[in-house]
């Protein structure tokens, strides 16, 4: 009798054994087919997002190249979509697959074309604003355009009033004289054409009456240009640059005055330090940046 149950219990076990594996090799199955339908899903969806990404990038870039306001809106756009595409191909890594990742997916990339209407709604109000300004500025052109017209036959006149009161402003000089002194004892001034005894150059002249011109303090600078025909200049002695012409000119010296539209005698001293070589020298006067009386002298 005990030898009966032993073989029953055998095959009890056996069958209890292939119960568990035909279960397990169920399980396995299940398992290993929701990962293929996952993985199959999800490949899938990234296609479908991939053409749908293309698809809102081609209709965004229809838009580029019509001025740089539209160029940056798509710019910013595209760069948008792009960081939400590449957040959508992270959630669908197949060692992380699930139902929950899939149904994420499904979510966020429906707010990929959320972000693309609401861009090519941004894009068409731009487009109307633009359109907009363009008929204000054709308005406004033509405005301008008339106004113009009736300004144009008085800037000739204008013009010419202009220019006569600023040549009539331009300060002019009369009895120029330079020389060169030199120095006597008692501190006596004794005029000198030899080189060598030479001291000092005087310019001396009058700065004419002129009603138009501006009252106030001048600036008048004496540029002595030596035989060789370069200008004297020492820093150290006075000299400067100023603009003449619209060149910056060097001086060889400048007096301040105070002028009030009447006559003013003006002298000018200059000390070169240094005797002077013989030869004819040219003086010259300016006044506001224009040359307004030159002379020349000779040294022997």
């Amino acid at each position: 009798m005990t030898e009966d149950k032993k073989p029953n219990s055998k095959r009890l076990a056996l069958i209890i054994v292939i119960i568990l594996l035909i279960l397990l090799n169920g399980v396995f199955i299940y398992i290993w087919n929701t990962n293929r339908v996952l993985k199959e899903e999800s490949q899938r969806l990234l296609l479908q997002k991939e053409v749908e990404f293309q698809k809102a990038v081609g209709e965004l870039n229809l838009f580029k190249g019509k001025n740089a306001q539209l160029d940056s809106l798509v710019e910013a756009a595209n760069l948008e979509l792009a960081s939400k595409s590449a957040s959508l191909d992270s959630l669908l890594q197949i060692n992380k697959l699930s139902a929950q990742q899939i149904e994420k997916f499904k979510r966020e990339n429906g707010k990929l074309n959320y972000y693309k209407k609401i861009y090519l709604e941004k894009i068409d109000s731009l487009i109307k604003a633009n359109e907009f300004l363009q008929v204000e500025n054709r308005s406004l052109k033509a405005v301008i355009k008339s106004e113009q017209r009736k300004t144009e036959q008085l800037t000739d006149e204008n013009v010419m009033l202009t220019n006569k009161v600023a040549l009539g402003a331009v300060l002019k000089v009369s009895n120029l004289s330079v020389e060169g002194i030199r120095m006597r004892s008692g501190g006596k001034e004794v005029s000198t054409s030899r080189a060598r005894n030479v001291e000092k150059i005087k310019a001396c002249f009058t700065l004419s009456e002129n009603r138009v011109a501006n009252r106030g303090n001048k600036n008048i600078y004496l540029r002595v240009i030596s035989p060789e025909g370069s200008s004297l200049w020492i820093e150290d002695a006075g000299s400067g640059k100023f603009m003449a012409a619209g060149q910056e000119t060097l001086y060889t010296a400048k007096a301040t005055v105070d002028y009030q539209q009447e006559e003013l005698p003006i002298c000018i001293y200059w000390t070169k330090g240094s005797p002077f070589t013989e030869g004819t020298y040219k003086a010259e006067v300016y006044a506001d940046g224009i040359l307004i009386g030159e002379s020349s002298f000779d040294l022997r």
